[in-house]
């Protein structure tokens, strides 16, 4: 491990910064909730379903908000993410040296196990499979480029019987918030026994003038899905492409940020919609 890794291993586990006030995701909730119904206002339409591509549509390319979604087909970039989490995974539990080791024996691991169950751990099993040599070591080298970042930032071997990596999106929607649903996916929670949980995100790209209010973003569903769960103490977002690390602590103010952010993506879509003919909205 580098000096750099030991210390961003550190930052992880760090008592927060900021103490959270009784009731204060309580009131992040209310003035959510309230933000949310006075900003979709009368428009109708599908469910709003809100993550961290959505957020960033809203605020930087507002007019991709009106597109219609292309039909799903699988591909590379579509299986990166969890087949190296699942690479990450085996490097930190001491299995592998390297991602770039894991990736293959994980890979086959996975589609044995489909082909011998019928269970797709990961859905993309039965399409991997059926690749050729060359397309399959485009889908594993896509993999690798994207694990190697999150296994080389930290020393997940000191962390891995207090880490969860991926798991379940958090999901969280209220009645009355409307039709408005909330998604935060993150790649790993540090769940340190003596202080609050960090949160570890990868985002591709560079970080925009909003990056504060993404991370405190994931903080701030997680919370509203988990309530007994104790808030994140922060969260940090690495940008592989841009060689960048930032982290975000987590206090009031940040979750007013984060539902600051979703209520004025909302007011985007909502005026987008009330613009459109309503055989397009619905």
């Amino acid at each position: 491990m580098t000096d750099r890794s030991l210390a961003a291993t550190a930052g992880l586990l760090a008592r927060p910064s900021h103490d959270l006030a009784d009731g204060t995701v309580t009131r992040v909730r209310a003035r959510l909730v309230s933000g949310i119904a006075d900003a979709m206002g009368p428009a109708t339409g599908a469910p709003i379903e809100v993550g961290l591509p959505y957020l960033r549509q809203a605020r930087y390319r507002p007019e991709s908000l009106s597109l219609a979604d292309e039909a799903f087909a699988w591909k590379p970039a579509f299986v990166r993410r969890s087949l190296g989490l699942e690479v990450v995974r085996a490097c930190a539990q001491g299995w592998f040296r390297g991602p770039a080791a894991a990736v293959g024996p994980v890979a086959d691991r996975a589609v044995d196990a489909w082909r011998r169950t019928g269970w797709r751990t990961f859905h993309w099993e039965p399409w991997l499979a059926g690749l050729g040599a060359g397309a399959r070591s485009v889908v594993l080298a896509e993999a690798v480029t994207w694990a190697t970042p999150l296994w080389a930032t930290f020393d997940w071997p000191s962390l891995v019987a207090s880490t969860v990596f991926g798991g379940p999106d958090d999901r969280w929607s209220s009645a009355a918030a409307g039709p408005v649903h909330l998604r935060g996916r993150v790649e790993a929670r540090v769940h340190p026994s003596d202080v609050r949980p960090s949160l570890v995100s990868v985002v591709w790209g560079r970080p925009g003038d909003g990056w504060r209010q993404e991370l405190a973003y994931l903080a701030l569903v997680a919370a509203l899905a988990s309530p007994d769960v104790p808030v994140a103490a922060r969260v940090v977002g690495l940008w592989p492409e841009a060689a960048i690390r930032l982290a975000v602590e987590v206090d009031e103010e940040s979750l007013v940020g984060a539902a600051d952010r979703v209520v004025d993506a909302v007011a985007v879509t909502a005026d987008i919609r009330c613009a459109l003919p309503e055989s397009v909205v619905a």
